[in-house]
């Protein structure tokens, strides 16, 4: 069944600085919410209860991957940073260099870096260590997402807006399985969010927005426009999600996606999910009740459950 709103948000923390980023890992069940000056993690229970928050000693706090429930590697700048033994006195080691983003893989056990050289950087865990192993990559990379099974990437590609390209693995060093060349109006955007059944290629702070959906064993690509400009978008199965600065969360379903137009796309729901400051960074988490996870500017984090549609109209 399709999502139609979002329900009970409520405030499961507050970190008491600018949240930046945040990543879920499936097994064992968790959320970790990294914020910037000063630099903190939290890794939460995806029931709210209480986590644990970790104090870091790094310049900046811009992306987080969770290998474990024990280790996390963050961003900071160009550096990545492996945290071991977070639920206690974490050990910290640096591990990459030269990186511009870290994706995290929501089933865990490892990341990707994107460096500025057109290489990339795979953070594999290895029992309480990350091993890390660069690679060239194929192609002007400009943003990479995981799924817990594949890698999804955005190249450019003269004459378009790119080129999305769908791997099997952690990493796109295997051929692509999918490939879909976008509208030369999304060659100004530099982030994805991927999943099985639709992806977005987005730009924080762009109303412009290209969705990517697979059906009939093809993807197809186009550009929608939304009513105003998102500050962090994600998707769940055919859903998308778009978090913006004065609070809300508006949702878009499969169908409204499929018959989008060259209009202003409305939302399917919206929901103010009563966040202090502007809402920063969102996430979903769809193993058995689906969730989503939201971070505000003044160090809020918001949880709210993703409803679904009832078959009984």
């Amino acid at each position: 069944m399709p999502f139609k709103n979002l329900s009970s948000p409520r405030k499961v923390n507050q970190l008491g600085a600018e949240v930046r980023a945040s990543a879920i890992h499936l097994s064992p069940e968790l959320v970790a919410v990294l914020t910037n000056d000063p630099v903190r993690l939290a890794v939460l229970p995806v029931s709210g209860a209480n986590g644990k928050v970790t104090n870091i000693s790094l310049s900046s706090g811009d992306d987080v991957a969770l290998l474990s429930k024990d280790v996390a590697v963050v961003r900071s700048g160009d550096a990545v940073w492996a945290l071991i033994d977070i639920t206690h006195s974490p050990k910290m080691e640096q591990v990459a260099r030269d990186a511009r983003s870290l994706s995290m893989r929501p089933s865990g056990g490892s990341a990707l870096a994107l460096s500025w050289d057109g290489q990339a950087t795979e953070l594999k865990l290895n029992k309480n260590e990350v091993d890390a192993r660069t690679f060239p990559l194929r192609g002007d990379v400009r943003a990479i997402d995981l799924t817990a099974t594949e890698t999804y990437v955005v190249v450019d590609k003269s004459g378009t807006g790119g080129e999305l390209r769908v791997h099997p693995g952690g990493t796109p060093e295997a051929g692509a399985s999918w490939r879909a060349e976008l509208p030369k109006d999304a060659a100004a955007l530099d982030r994805v969010r991927a999943g099985d059944k639709l992806s977005a290629v987005y730009k924080r702070g762009s109303a412009a927005v290209c969705v990517v959906t697979a059906s009939g064993g093809r993807l197809s690509a186009k550009m929608v426009q939304l009513a105003s400009k998102p500050t962090d978008i994600a998707v769940l199965e055919t859903t998308l999600f778009a978090a913006f600065a004065d609070g809300y969360v508006a949702l878009y379903d499969g169908e409204t996606i499929a018959n989008a137009g060259s209009g202003t796309l409305e939302p399917t729901s919206a929901q103010h999910i009563g966040a202090g400051g502007e809402l920063r960074s969102i996430s979903t988490f769809g193993k058995g009740s689906a969730t989503l996870w939201a971070g505000s500017s003044t160090g809020d984090v918001i949880t709210a459950s993703i409803v679904r549609k009832s078959l009984i109209s």
